[in-house]
């Protein structure tokens, strides 16, 4: 049995007044240039009117046995129909550039919040599904939703207006189909809204097992399991094919019937016809508005599956939206707090004052401070290889607990520019992104020149292999790398990571991908590197001379200091899941 507030399925909450503000919570349309392209659409729709009375009038003309024949009438039937074609070609494009206006934004946001956020925690798959799928289902609403709204509310209404006008009987046979297909769309709506979201949930389900999947997809090889992972797939996509079936119903009923209601129409012609309440001229000018007034009130059913289609990604990315929204705000309080503390965005590099942590919290244990002045190296270690994965991450993220300071800055509250500033960081765990080796050196330190380029690829040892390609460094790099080997794609991470000798420079198992000879040459750049070196490896000795060791395991947060009323769970061994 279902709660009050779950949905026919039991998997999701109904609309209710929330869900409404999360929806109204959508960036408007109304907004920027979209509004002059609103605009124009409006106008659009008002002057295809115009023009099919026109067209009415001029057919009325030519086939009333009381008027004469006129070459001018058939210029302006001519003319009406042409100019009725060409206001729905420019409807056309001003609809798309709407649609990809709004969604160009979105995605912005959308993409903020997934590289933005150190905590979003969603599969690729879900992220990907968002990206295409769900931000599809804004751009239809937009360009094929709104737009016909925009156009074709004012058509019919001026069309309806004409006919009353000129007759009223004809108003009343060409209005009333329409209203009374008009009453049952709020229904069909909230079918169609209900089933919508059925269908987005498992879709997000069945792209999220085939993204997790392929990515696993070695270990599910060695196992032996490729065809039962392969039945699990048919198992989320029947699932999907009965989900959007069910919805097809319920669209498929909302688009015969605003098809039928302009059919409907022209029964009720036919009928006034039959009674000699009308003429024959008559109908041959009311059935030319009935052929331009079937399509915008064939567009109103599409209208309705798109609207729902839209609610219900909204109800799922409105949240993730707003999330982008928070971040981006809070880097703009950052970027104004700093230049109010510090007089502007510049370092002094004449104050080397070292590294020191305080006060930090990971996995609910308090970690052990750490002063480190220039030119020391600091080897981190732990029990528990997670939890020093998170402790590593945090020296180029850092969290919300605690205080790093960096030559005497607060690095918590530095905006992004003065962070890429502060720390250079190469990993082993960290996937490298795409694009051309000069932009892949030069990511954290873009106004770095090419000399400068150059120099750190010289000296990692990748000059010659970047000289060696047709391409130099515009060669560019995708997939993790590729077409380079790890060995290589570790020495560029480092390369980076030195660029503009950031004061702390974070190092974390970079040695387990290079060979001896790669080592040896990190060795000798570590050795002048005058900043600190935070790193973890399993054989320190070559990566660095003299070093200090910095164990991170830390003590549990007292449950009282933490707020919590229930007694917490027992700490995680070695080789525990805290994720």
């Amino acid at each position: 049995m279902t709660s009050p507030t779950s949905g026919p399925d039991g998997t999701g909450p109904n609309i209710d007044a929330a869900e409404e503000r999360t929806v109204a919570a959508m960036p408007a349309v109304w907004a920027g240039r979209r509004r002059r392209l609103l605009v124009f659409l409006a106008v659009l729709g008002v002057l295809q009117a115009l023009l099919a009375v026109i067209m009415a009038l001029t057919v009325a003309s030519i086939l009333s046995p009381e008027v004469s024949s006129d070459p001018w009438d058939l210029a302006a039937l001519l003319g009406s129909v042409l100019g009725i074609g060409l206001a729905r070609w420019m409807e056309r494009v001003l609809a798309e550039d709407l649609g990809q206006h709004y969604v160009s934004e979105q995605r912005r946001r959308l993409v903020t919040a997934a590289i933005g956020d150190a905590d979003y925690s969603q599969s690729l798959g879900v992220t990907v599904t968002r990206a295409s799928n769900d931000l599809s289902a804004l751009r239809n609403w937009v360009a094929l939703g709104i737009v016909p709204l925009v156009t074709g509310v004012p058509l019919i209404a001026v069309l309806l207006a004409a006919l009353f006008v000129y007759e009223w009987h004809i108003g009343v046979a060409v209005a009333a189909p329409l209203v009374l297909i008009g009453s049952l769309l709020p229904s069909l709506s909230r079918l169609t809204l209900e089933r919508a979201r059925r269908l987005r949930r498992r879709r997000g389900r069945m792209s999220a097992r085939i993204a997790d999947t392929v990515l696993a997809g070695e270990s599910v090889r060695v196992a032996g399991a490729v065809q039962r992972e392969v039945r699990a797939v048919d198992r989320e996509s029947s699932r999907v094919v009965t989900a959007a079936v069910d919805r097809a119903w319920i669209t498929g009923l909302t688009r015969s019937l605003t098809a039928t209601a302009a059919s409907l129409s022209t029964v009720g012609v036919v009928v006034l016809s039959m009674l000699g309440t009308i003429t024959s001229a008559e109908v041959a000018s009311v059935m030319t508005l009935l052929g331009v007034l079937a399509t915008p009130v064939g567009d109103l059913g599409r209208v309705v599956e798109y609207r729902q289609n839209y609610r219900a990604a909204t109800l799922i990315l409105a949240p993730v939206l707003g999330q982008a929204d928070q971040l981006r705000a809070q880097e703009r309080d950052r970027l104004r707090q700093w230049r109010d503390e510090y007089d502007g965005l510049e370092l002094d590099p004449d104050r080397p004052r070292g590294v020191r942590v305080s006060g930090l919290i990971a996995n609910d244990r308090h970690v052990p401070d750490l002063t480190a002045r220039p030119g020391e190296r600091v080897r981190m270690v732990a029990t528990d290889p997670h939890h020093l994965r998170v402790v590593m991450g945090m020296l180029s993220g850092f969290g919300e607990e605690g205080v790093l300071s960096i030559d005497g800055h607060d690095y918590g509250v530095a905006p992004g520019k003065i962070r890429r500033m502060l720390v250079g960081m190469a990993s082993e765990h960290i996937p490298l992104e795409r694009g051309s080796i000069r932009r892949l050196v030069s990511f954290r330190a873009p106004a770095a020149t090419d000399a400068e380029v150059e120099d750190k690829l010289v000296r990692v040892g990748l000059w010659d292999l970047v000289q060696a390609d047709l391409r130099g460094w515009n060669l560019k790099l995708k997939n993790d790398g590729q077409p380079w080997s790890i060995r290589n794609v570790t020495l560029l991470k480092i390369a980076r990571a030195m660029l503009g000798h950031p004061p702390l420079l974070v190092l974390e198992g970079v040695d387990n991908l290079l060979d001896d000879a790669a080592v040896a040459r990190v060795r000798r750049l570590l050795a002048d590197y005058e900043g600190v070196v935070v790193f973890s490896s399993a054989a320190p000795g070559d990566l660095v001379g003299e070093y200090s060791v910095w164990n991170v395991d830390g003590v549990e947060v007292d449950p009282e200091e933490r707020g919590d009323d229930d007694t917490p769970p027992a700490a995680a061994g070695p080789g525990d899941d805290e994720g």
